[in-house]
């Protein structure tokens, strides 16, 4: 991937997180509202939210560069299923009889933080909409809603979260897996 699509993600989710947090300042000026667990566990002010907004923002558009300039798997077998392709993935050999899970070399890291960078990309962004939304839904008085949240709030987003995170997994894999089998078909098989 390129430079640019690397500072058009990074902006996009700064924006959305500026989106966010104008509609928290606008429905609830005094943070008593807020679900955010920096302010709701923690307390903090506006203050305290937004220097860890900034720093957790800064974070995960560092992580997300390990992602956007990897370095293509070096020479991967032709015959790799779904499964085995992700231990390949992290590394870079077939798995063995025995399972080595915890075998990390330097191209092992750099591959696990290129994951991260996009499991936290896309979390980052599908988290903001669904702030969004729900400041929208919210500072509209949609009843429905507002029954819902005050009665599920617990259960409902520990749940959405766990849920786009084992989301974001399969997708980045099967976007990896997708590239490995497209450049499967441009390479010719020797005989």
């Amino acid at each position: 991937m390129n430079n640019r699509t690397y500072i058009t993600t990074a902006g996009y989710i700064i924006l959305l997180r500026l989106l966010d947090l104008g509609l928290t300042f606008f429905y609830t000026p005094e943070l008593h509202y807020e679900w955010n667990p920096v302010v709701s566990v923690f307390g903090y002010s506006w203050m305290g939210m937004l220097v860890t907004q900034i720093l957790l923002i800064s974070f995960i558009i560092f992580v997300m560069s390990f992602y956007f300039y990897k370095k293509p798997l070096s020479n991967p077998p032709h015959d790799l299923s779904f499964k085995e392709y992700i231990y390949y993935y992290f590394h870079n050999k077939k798995r063995t009889s025995k399972k080595k899970w915890l075998d990390f070399n330097r191209r092992s890291l750099e591959r696990v933080l290129a994951y991260n960078g996009f499991i936290l990309m896309t979390l980052s962004i599908s988290v903001s909409y669904l702030a969004i939304i729900n400041n929208i839904l919210i500072i509209r008085q949609v009843r429905a809603y507002s029954y819902f949240i005050y009665n599920h709030s617990d259960v409902f987003f520990p749940i959405l979260l766990i849920v786009l995170a084992v989301s974001s997994f399969y997708l980045f894999f099967i976007l990896e897996y997708r590239t490995y089998k497209n450049k499967l078909e441009k390479i010719p098989v020797e005989n």
